[in-house]
């Protein structure tokens, strides 16, 4: 998976699927999309981390390199990032 390639971002239940480039900005844009959102303060850390730390992007390309998506604790839910191209059934 290339650095620019999109992806598919979700909140299940709670956001509907939107996509965007993966690429620092977009993973930054993301945590300020939800940041304001109620969560503990180690899921905040967590989260900020996963999506703004130095190494944000590459984590995200490795992950979906193995795994259909990458599950990150948010709130009482989740957030879900995918390769944009994914078939929805490949995510159950």
């Amino acid at each position: 998976m290339r650095a620019d390639h999109e992806i598919r971002v979700e909140i299940p239940g709670v956001r509907p699927p939107s996509v965007h480039t993966l690429s620092p900005d977009g993973l930054e844009s993301l945590w300020n999309s939800i940041c304001c959102r109620p969560m503990s303060p180690l899921q905040r850390e967590v989260l900020e981390r996963a999506l703004t730390g130095p190494c944000a992007e590459r984590t995200v390309i490795r992950h979906l390199a193995a795994n259909p998506y990458l599950a990150l604790p948010f709130g009482d839910c989740e957030l879900r990032i995918s390769r944009a191209n994914t078939a929805e059934g490949e995510l159950a």
